[in-house]
């Protein structure tokens, strides 16, 4: 199962103004918007935030052997239908940001924000709690700000 923490970050939908631009409130915006439709399981709130060409990539060491790394490779098709298996049995769902970084590109039409994600999540009677290191690349792709990328790490998992 994926865990639902590399959802928190995202763009803007498209009745939002058109961009030209990128600031750091912009980025601290689409990230507490994104946070608000996670945690209300809204699917579609979180799709618009997502370019349709997105890769998200999410790794993790394999409960085997700390040596071992699991890695998989989502589409948005891919992720949209793992995070309604997992909304569907999720019975409790908090998290928190830390550590978060943005940086702006020079050009202002890109960033990259880094942050931890501690996360508490209860599937089926078992709880789960994670900490994954989030990498998330927002650009403005026709005037609208969009994630095109996601890099995933969990770090550690209870």
């Amino acid at each position: 199962m994926i865990p639902a923490s590399i959802i928190c970050l995202c763009g803007c939908e498209k009745s939002s103004p058109q961009y030209t631009a990128i600031t750091e409130n912009d980025v601290v915006t689409i990230m507490n918007e994104v946070e608000r439709v996670t945690l209300a399981k809204d699917l579609d709130g979180i799709m618009k935030y997502l370019a349709p060409f997105v890769v998200i990539n999410v790794s993790m060491e394999s409960p085997e052997s700390t040596l071992l790394t699991q890695k998989v490779q989502l589409s948005k098709d891919q992720y949209k239908e793992e995070l309604k298996k997992t909304f569907s049995k999720l019975t409790r769902h908090e998290y928190r940001r830390e550590n978060d970084i943005i940086t702006v590109s020079n050009d202002k039409r890109r960033a990259l924000v880094e942050m931890d994600l501690i996360e508490v999540i209860v599937i089926e009677g078992k709880e789960m709690k994670t900490t994954t290191h989030e990498k998330t690349v927002m650009e403005i792709i026709d005037g609208t700000i969009l994630v095109t990328q996601i890099d995933a790490m969990v770090v550690k998992r209870k």
